[in-house]
């Protein structure tokens, strides 16, 4: 009960609650404290943390006021991340079958879980990158970060100015802006866990 009003799902009070928790958990995702929010959002730092604790229900032209400073839709701040998130359990060996195919290149790989919120785009994929059929070798340049896990197989791979060798066990972290790809692949194939971010 919250001032004679039980806590249900369409109650005022449960609604207030719900954007406390939003607003709390998209500004923890920035990195901001209560006062850096506040300052973008032109409220006080007592304003956040009665709004983030559910004890004030915010005007829309507050709400318009958050969502601008987190770079968010209003709307954003009515999810309830406990009620509503995705969940991918993929079973060993299993995955969405997919290829890429570009100009005198192709690989296939198993798309193991993608997710897209207001932090960014997260994407993981088995890849799996033949010899015979690697051609023209891409390189790509984008915004976020990648980590891959080679699981199978040798190559060279490029990050800007710098070029490694990879092998069974090996991990490679980078920033993606840096142009990177494959130049060589050294066996038969390679196989590798290959995962994405990408801010919004």
């Amino acid at each position: 009960m919250k001032d004679g009003r039980k806590n249900t799902a369409d109650t005022p009070a449960a609604i207030e609650a719900q954007v406390g928790r939003a607003l709390h958990r998209l500004r923890q995702e920035r990195g901001l404290t209560a006062a850096q929010l506040a300052g973008a959002a032109g409220l006080s730092t007592a304003m956040i943390s009665r709004i983030e604790n559910g004890h004030v229900s915010p005007s829309l032209g507050t709400l318009q006021a958050l969502a601008d400073a987190l770079e968010v839709s209003v709307m954003a701040l009515f999810s309830n991340s406990e009620n509503a998130a995705d969940v991918h359990h993929v079973r060993a060996g299993q995955g969405l079958p997919s290829r890429r195919i570009t100009p005198d290149h192709s690989h296939d790989y198993l798309l193991l879980g993608k997710h897209t919120g207001p932090g960014g785009s997260f994407l993981s994929a088995r890849i799996h990158i033949a010899r015979h059929e690697a051609g023209t070798l891409p390189r790509y340049q984008h915004e976020g970060q990648v980590f891959m896990y080679v699981i199978e197989g040798r190559a060279s791979y490029a990050c800007g100015a710098q070029v490694f060798a990879l092998a069974p066990g090996d991990t490679l972290s980078f920033d993606g802006k840096l142009p990177h790809g494959f130049t060589e692949i050294r066996s038969d194939h390679i196989e590798f866990i290959s995962v994405t971010h990408r801010p919004q």
